[in-house]
């Protein structure tokens, strides 16, 4: 079920050295990372790394955050430097971290370097586009931070929990699904290629968008009628499926949907869908069953 047992090997053989004071790691752009021995102080660039963090059992040596990082809630007490797309050096500098680390499914090489040369501070990216990758971006982080246990842990658990939903959902029919990143006028859905796309595969569905140019495509109305997918899903927070469903019977030209028409627009927490944490597969979970319920 889960792809990417090959990548895993090899980061674990050849990225982690078994002797030396120091270790070079390999971050998923391809980056030899010069890294300290031992891990003690970590600033969280990316809401989605701040809570794998912490998921593994390493909330601890977070020293920073940025303004997004709002999960768990312990993370809301730590010191911001600042946004996310644009932290502050100054604010890093005075935390005197040992690493930064970057969840990313878009910073190029470049800009990674960049931000390491003037922080001054060896930066590791992770870069999530399948279910398999964010659970063994678990396992690097583990190995990163000392925690290799508490994360082969957390990863057999939610592997566990893939496995039930693929139960849940063998040898029913699939329906089209459409996932919504933003709404009309800019009308944008997931496409190929990343983990909302394997998402929707694993929580027995098919993206009515897979076949798109791009992993997030800007699409038309029309165009989403030609679909007529099954069930739409919209990520929000703070909404039912009731309130969600009134407003798309608003949206001019959405009532010609057949999901409109057959009450399958689900509301499904933001969080849940767009962050590659384990969180993730509590939204599959609610997707399975909002897709087969029993």
């Amino acid at each position: 079920m889960l792809r990417g047992e090959k990548w895993l090997i090899f980061v674990l053989v050849f990225a982690f050295p078994l002797q030396g004071f120091a270790r070079t790691v390999k971050d998923e752009l391809g980056r030899s990372v010069n890294l300290p021995k031992e891990i003690r102080r970590i600033v969280s660039l990316s809401p989605s790394s701040t809570e794998n963090l912490f998921a593994i059992g390493a909330g601890h040596l977070v020293v920073g955050v940025t303004s997004a990082c709002d999960y768990p809630p312990q993370a809301k007490k730590l010191t911001q430097v600042g946004d996310f797309m644009k932290p502050s050096l100054e604010r890093i500098a005075a935390l005197k971290p040992d690493l930064l680390i970057v969840v990313s499914s878009t910073i190029p090489k470049a800009i990674a370097n960049e931000l390491q040369s003037k922080a001054k501070v060896p930066v590791f990216v992770f870069q999530f586009q399948t279910i398999s990758s964010v659970l063994h971006g678990l396992l690097v982080l583990g190995e990163l931070t000392g925690r290799k246990q508490q994360a082969q842990k957390l990863v057999r658990n939610l592997e566990k929990r893939l496995k039930a939903i693929e139960l849940r959902s063998a040898g029913k029919i699939r329906p089209k699904v459409v996932v919504e990143i933003a709404p009309p006028p800019s009308l944008m859905v997931a496409g190929p290629k990343n983990f909302i796309d394997d998402a929707i595969q694993l929580a027995g569905g098919e993206n009515a968008f897979s076949d798109a140019p791009r992993p997030f495509p800007l699409i038309s109305l029309e165009t989403l009628v030609a679909k007529d997918p099954d069930a739409y899903i919209v990520p929000v927070k703070g909404k039912t499926n009731k309130q969600v469903l009134e407003e798309f019977k608003r949206r001019s030209g959405f009532e010609n949907l057949r999901c409109v028409q057959n009450g399958r627009v689900y509301a499904i927490d933001t969080d849940l869908i767009f962050r590659p944490t384990p969180r993730l597969i509590e939204g599959i979970e609610k997707l399975a069953q909002v897709l087969h319920p029993k």
